[in-house]
């Protein structure tokens, strides 16, 4: 295989495990009834120590090196990251997987990228970019739409699918500000641990968690395993072939999560959530991963920061 070829590969294989991942959740929260804190909380952090265990002194470094502003730094880039992965993972259990996926992480989580690093870090659109940002905002409607009355359906689901992607999208910004100083895998485990950990502080205080039982615990391990398994090859795919093409085969993560509730469906007749028109919503997906492309068409050198694959 040609090495651009296999990069390529490598990056569409961490959208396709973020596909499963979620579907996986969809199955956690609705069929399992696993407790919604837990289950965003808990692989998180066994994520997170995988990555650190895999890099060991890039870790001792980065935890040496943080002074008392970026600890705080880090502390409010996991807040942002545990109230995104929360309320996707919400998002998830009312409107499944598939749907989620094409709002969020598909589409609206990169412009929301875009256009943060646009006011905070100085970075300007091109008109192309424009045409991009209008592409996504096309093909969310699409997947909001009601092909018979053609209204928008915009329930509670729906809105935390996008209001995720903002704080995502603004976890990622704020990413990019870190990873001028640090590894990305390093911090990547680091800011894991930590938004489980806060996301499990948080449960543990608003109400009593539901505790697993050996199955739900076997469960949540396997979760982490995603996590883990998708920035570790989102990374490397990253590598080898940049973050403009990394960032375009990413965005079919959201068409890729449909196929693989498809997939399982075929296999096992189990409860998932397609999206209520299939066929806008496939279409939709299509046009914010044309949108993405466009917002990713760099002609002055310039670079707004890639969006790594949330917990």
């Amino acid at each position: 295989m040609h090495r651009r070829s296999k990069y390529i590969a490598i990056v569409l294989f961490s959208a396709l495990v973020i596909a499963y991942e979620a579907v996986a959740i969809e199955l956690a929260l609705n069929t399992l009834s696993l407790d919604l804190f837990l289950v965003g909380s808990m692989p998180a952090i066994i994520a997170g120590l995988i990555i650190i265990a895999l890099n060991p002194r890039p870790t001792a470094g980065l935890l040496r090196g943080l002074k008392r502003r970026g600890w705080a730094f880090l502390t409010l880039l996991s807040v942002f990251a545990a109230v995104g992965v929360i309320l996707w993972y919400d998002a998830v259990g009312r409107i499944g997987a598939g749907k989620e996926a094409i709002l969020g992480g598909g589409s609206s989580e990169v412009l929301f990228v875009v256009v943060l690093s646009a006011l905070f870090l100085g970075e300007r659109l091109k008109r192309l970019e424009v045409l991009g940002s209008l592409l996504i905002l096309l093909g969310v409607f699409l997947v909001l739409v009601n092909k018979d009355t053609l209204e928008i359906t915009l329930g509670l689901g729906e809105v935390e699918a996008i209001v995720s992607s903002f704080f995502l999208g603004a976890s990622a910004v704020m990413m990019a500000r870190v990873l001028r100083d640090y590894a990305v895998l390093p911090i990547s485990g680091v800011e894991l641990v930590f938004s489980g950990a806060i996301l499990l502080a948080i449960g543990m205080v608003l109400l009593p968690i539901s505790w697993p039982d050996p199955v739900g615990w076997a469960v949540m391990i396997g979760l982490g395993l995603f996590p883990a398994l998708s920035i570790t090859t989102y990374y490397i795919g990253l590598q080898g072939i940049g973050a403009s093409l990394t960032s375009v085969l990413f965005s079919l993560s959201g068409i890729l999560t449909v196929v693989a509730q498809g997939s399982i469906l075929l296999l096992v007749p189990i409860d998932v959530i397609l999206p209520e028109n299939l066929l806008l919503a496939l279409i939709g997906g299509a046009i914010a991963v044309v949108g993405v492309y466009l917002l990713n068409r760099r002609q002055d050198g310039h670079k707004v920061p890639e969006a790594l694959p949330p917990a």
